[in-house]
């Protein structure tokens, strides 16, 4: 596992506005730290830099994992999940 230097951390987070990217949920009502997630994950490539880093609460870390497609339940097809950098809310 890389370490995520503290100052791509703190940014990540300041971007973010202590929120969860994924679903926006405030890091201040919540007692366990959020994560930084790599949008892209490292085992796809994905770097560990700021435009690849976004604040996660723990729950969103841990359901999307790495991941960048999961299956709709609805459809049964595979879908891309929601990109912090390229979507918004």
């Amino acid at each position: 596992m890389t370490s995520i230097p503290a100052e791509l951390r703190r940014m990540a987070a300041d971007r973010a506005g202590d929120c969860c990217e994924y679903c926006r949920l405030p890091q201040r009502w919540q007692e366990a730290t959020f994560h930084i997630d790599h949008i892209l994950p490292r085992i796809d490539g994905g770097t560990t830099t700021d435009d690849n880093l976004a604040l996660a609460g723990v729950s969103c870390s841990l359901r999307k994992a790495a991941r960048v497609v999961a299956v709709d339940r609805d459809t049964g097809l595979y879908v891309a999940l929601y990109h912090p950098r390229l979507q918004s809310w």
